[in-house]
């Protein structure tokens, strides 16, 4: 079949009912076929948002434009190809090279092979819904979440740059079920043990990881400069990039902030700068063996951690220093504390992340209740047994 013109359709709204109108291919008695104008009545308002009704519209014309073959014309110089073009000349260099460097691995292996030569504005609901559920069959659902974010990335500076795009957001799509799978994380019981059984510089790296919670880079990128034992605080103002090692900004721009240092903290910290402690060119806290970078975070976890996990009998499976920073956020979480507290001192950028830690812990006020329901209803001494047929 001959590829044709991509209509849109029309959209309206008239005495509180949803329409679309269209046209569609009708196959006469002799075999040739014809177009005709229909108008199909989506729903009423008073049951359905025009959210809602305008979503069904897009739904509609996308079965309609496949069944007629029509493909979307992309305005000369604005694919998805020309978008993304611009968009790693005018934003990536102002993003982290880690990020830039996930993204642009998502657009080699995933996004490109598919939308390259797209319409941006043909890039819309039903094109990235049925495109995250193909990527269901090899991708975890936070990969998809990932690969997805890096499409919206572009398509809003796209839109920025007065290209034609698509309005499409995660709230648009059905991802399924959230994965129930818990992150690994380091019990309080099981953070004290690791730092006591390390040995320098270890036991101090793994001491700032639990009582600051901070990120492994931004921890590999401190130098003595940044404690502060007078007023008693860390500044974290830059991190240390895994691949080349080089110090640059933190992740977001909240997670530049000054981190209260416990007293235990201070204690360790003025025992490794005393004893341990070797001084290097740029001041790092935790410099490598030239002291010309910071130490590198897989050699942390492959010769620091994983032994003393091993040696503990702790899982060490998917184990790094980012269980410190999760077990922390649960510790907090579980006394109580409020989120507010729990946001400033993990400098999450959106409060829903934050959230996200209350959800999997348990608080103890929770288990407190539980236990009292327990007592009182169940007794210790009544044997389980199991039903009879009567």
């Amino acid at each position: 079949m001959a590829k044709k013109r991509y209509q849109r359709g029309s959209f309206s709204e008239s005495n509180g009912v949803f329409y679309t109108l269209y046209y569609e291919d009708v196959q006469l008695p002799d075999g040739s076929l014809t177009s005709r104008r229909v108008r199909h009545v989506i729903g009423r308002a008073d049951t359905m948002s025009k959210r809602t009704a305008r979503m069904e519209h897009d739904r509609l014309m996308a079965t309609v434009n496949l069944k007629r073959g029509c493909v979307p014309t992309p305005i000369r110089g604005q694919t998805f190809m020309d978008a993304v073009t611009v968009w790693r000349k005018a934003i990536a260099p102002n993003l982290s090279p880690a990020t830039v460097r996930q993204r642009e691995s998502y657009l080699k292996t995933h996004i490109l092979p598919k939308f390259k030569d797209s319409a941006p504005h043909a890039i819309d609901i039903p094109a990235i819904q049925q495109f995250a559920t193909d990527l269901k069959n090899t991708l975890a659902r936070k990969t998809i979440i990932n690969v997805l974010g890096s499409i919206f990335a572009v398509l809003k500076y796209a839109e920025k740059c007065e290209m034609r795009v698509s309005k499409v957001g995660f709230k648009d799509l059905s991802l399924g079920a959230v994965s129930k799978t818990q992150r690994p994380f380091f019990t309080r019981e099981q953070a004290t043990a690791i730092v006591n059984t390390a040995s320098e510089p270890y036991k101090t790296l793994f001491a700032v990881a639990w009582m600051t919670g901070c990120r492994a880079g931004e921890i590999l990128a401190l130098t003595t400069a940044d404690l502060d034992f007078r007023r008693k605080v860390i500044s974290i103002t830059k991190s240390a990039d895994d691949n080349t090692r080089q110090t640059r900004q933190p992740k977001t721009e909240n997670s530049v902030a000054t981190l209260p240092m416990p007293s235990a903290l201070e204690i360790v910290l003025r025992n490794y700068l005393k004893h341990h402690w070797k001084s290097n060119p740029k001041g790092y806290l935790f410099p490598s063996k030239t002291g010309e970078y910071p130490r590198w975070r897989d050699n942390v976890v492959k010769y620091g951690l994983k032994p003393i996990l091993r040696k503990l009998g702790i899982p060490d499976k998917n184990a790094g220093l980012h269980c410190f920073r999760h077990g922390l956020a649960t510790e907090l979480a579980e006394r109580s504390v409020p989120v507010t507290v729990l946001q400033q001192q993990l400098r999450h950028a959106d409060v829903r992340t934050t959230l996200k830690v209350y959800a999997h812990a348990i608080p103890q006020s929770q288990r407190d209740a539980m236990e009292s329901i327990g007592a009182g209803s169940i007794g210790t001494n009544v044997p389980i047994r199991t039903a009879t047929a009567a």
